[in-house]
C-alpha cells in the first residue's frame, strides 16, 4: 500500500564526509562574489523547491533545493559523462531510512552556476545508477539535489510567495524585526539545521524533539517513533509507505499529531508521517540522531530565514499559517509517463481507500478526471484534485486492457482505527 507522491522526500546521508577541495574563497560566500546578496528564482513542483544549475556553463539541471542534505548529488551520470567530468573514489551513500545504500562517485571541482549566482567550483556526488524514477513520480524533470554545503556560511531567505531565495553575506545581514518574525536558536550539524520543538501526539504528554528543517521533504511533519521510547503512534493511522528516498519506498504510517508547537507558533491536528530509523546506523553516527523532520510543506507557510553563521532561524507566518494541510484522500499513487509526461498510470492503491473500493486497479491509465482529459493536465494538478475536501466527488475514466471504464468515489479522510 502506498501514499500520495506528495510525501516523497530526499534527505540523504554520507558514510564519509566529503571535503570540498581547491577553493580559495569561503564556500557559500563565493556565490556572491562582491555583492552583498543575490536572488535565486525557483519553482514549486509537488511540494519541492526546484532551482536551476548549469554544469560547465553548458547543461542546465533542475535541482531540488534541500536544506536537509549536506552534499550536492547528481542523479544522471550520463550528463556528467557527456561533459567529460572525471570521477574519483567510489563511496556508498545512504537513503533517508538510514538503511539502504547506493553507490556513487565523487567529482571534484565541477564548474557550476546556480541561476542568479556567480559561477563556482564544487565537489559533487554522482550516482552510478539512477533508480529513483523521479521524473515519473513528480511529473517533471529532476536531475539532483543541492545540499547545504553548496550555500553554507550564508544567510538564506526563502520567500515562497514570490518564489525567490535570497543569499545574503552574514556581515551585511540586517536582522528582521521581532514584531513580524519569530526568532529561534538552531543547531547546524553537517551543514543541516536542527530545531527543538514540542509535540503532543495523542495523549497529554508533551515530547521535546530535535527536528531537521528539511526543504527536501515534501510533507508537513515526520516523527521517527523509535528514537524515543515515549513516542507512540496515534490511535488512528494509515499503514504503508510514507514516501520515497534514494533507494525506494520508505515504510511507515500516517496519522495526526494532536499539537505541534514552536514557541508561540502552533499547529493542531497536524497531518504527520511516522517512520522508524535503523538504530545500528544511528549509533555509528550520533550526529545524525534526530527525532523527526519539519518538511517543506509546513515551512511554506512562512517566510523562512536561516542564518547559518549565527545559528538562528527567523519565521514570519502567513495569515492562515496553521490552517489544515491538504493531503491525498483518494488512495491513488500515480506515475507520469510518455515523452511529455502527460499519461498517468496507477502504480498502486491503498487497500480500503476510496479508489480501491471504487475498483481502481494498478496498471489503469487515467484518461479523464471529470470531463477533462488528463493529457491536458499536469500530475501536480491531478494530485491537487485528489487532495480536496472530504466528500468531494471524483469521476474517473480509466483505460484498462484497451477498454474504457468509468468509476467514481468521494474523497475521504480514511485514517483507520489501529
Amino acid at each position: 500500500m502506498q501514499f500520495s507522491l506528495r510525501t516523497l522526500f530526499l534527505g540523504v546521508f554520507l558514510f564519509a564526509f566529503v571535503q570540498l577541495s581547491g577553493q580559495r574563497k569561503i564556500i557559500g560566500l563565493d556565490l556572491l562574489d562582491n555583492d552583498d546578496e543575490v536572488e535565486v528564482p525557483f519553482e514549486i513542483e509537488q511540494g519541492f523547491i526546484i532551482v536551476k544549475i548549469w554544469l560547465n556553463g553548458i547543461i542546465p539541471l533542475r535541482m531540488i533545493f534541500d536544506t536537509g542534505a549536506e552534499n550536492t548529488i547528481i542523479f544522471d551520470r550520463e550528463i556528467t559523462q557527456i561533459l567529460g567530468i572525471e570521477f574519483e573514489r567510489e563511496i556508498p551513500i545512504m537513503g533517508s531510512d538510514l538503511d539502504s545504500v547506493l553507490i556513487a562517485n565523487i567529482a571534484r571541482n565541477v564548474k557550476t552556476k546556480m541561476e542568479g549566482c556567480q559561477t563556482v567550483n564544487r565537489d559533487v556526488i554522482v550516482l552510478q545508477e539512477n533508480t529513483l524514477l523521479l521524473r515519473e513520480k513528480l511529473g517533471t524533470e529532476i536531475n539532483g539535489i543541492v545540499g547545504g554545503s553548496y550555500f553554507s556560511n550564508l544567510v538564506v531567505k526563502i520567500n515562497y510567495r514570490k518564489r525567490v531565495i535570497t543569499f545574503t553575506h552574514p556581515s551585511k545581514f540586517k536582522k528582521p524585526s521581532l514584531d513580524k518574525y519569530y526568532k529561534y536558536p538552531i543547531n547546524i550539524v553537517g551543514n543541516k539545521p536542527y530545531i527543538k520543538g514540542d509535540v503532543t501526539i495523542s495523549s497529554e504528554v508533551v515530547h521535546k524533539l530535535n527536528l531537521l528543517l528539511d526543504t527536501g521533504a515534501a510533507l508537513p511533519f515526520l516523527i521517527h517513533t523509535n528514537t524515543d521510547s515515549t513516542l507512540n503512534l496515534p490511535e488512528r493511522i494509515m499503514v504503508g509507505n510514507v514516501g520515497f528516498g534514494l533507494s525506494g519506498a520508505i515504510f511507515g504510517y500516517r496519522g495526526k499529531s494532536k499539537k505541534f508547537q514552536l514557541g508561540e507558533l502552533f499547529f493542531n491536528e497536524l497531518v504527520t508521517s511516522f517512520q522508524d530509523l535503523l538504530f545500528q546506523n544511528l549509533q555509528k553516527r550520533p550526529n545524525l540522531i534526530r527525532n523527526g523532520i519539519i518538511g517543506n510543506t509546513l515551512l511554506s507557510r512562512f517566510m523562512v530565514v536561516i542564518d547559518y553563521t549565527n545559528q538562528e532561524l527567523y519565521l514570519r507566518p502567513t495569515r492562515k499559517y496553521n490552517q489544515d494541510f491538504s493531503f491525498d484522500k483518494s488512495g491513488i499513487t500515480l506515475f507520469a509517463v510518455g515523452p511529455d509526461l502527460n499519461q498517468y498510470y496507477v502504480v498502486a492503491t491503498i487497500e480500503g481507500s476510496p479508489a480501491d473500493l471504487a475498483g481502481v486497479l494498478p496498471g489503469d491509465l487515467i484518461i479523464k478526471v471529470g470531463r477533462k482529459k488528463t493529457r491536458k493536465m499536469s500530475l501536480n494538478r491531478i494530485t491537487e484534485k485528489f487532495s480536496k475536501k472530504e466528500g468531494k466527488l471524483i469521476k474517473l475514466t480509466l483505460l484498462r486492457d484497451d477498454e474504457e471504464i468509468k468509476t467514481s468515489f468521494r474523497l475521504k479522510e480514511w485514517f483507520n482505527d489501529q
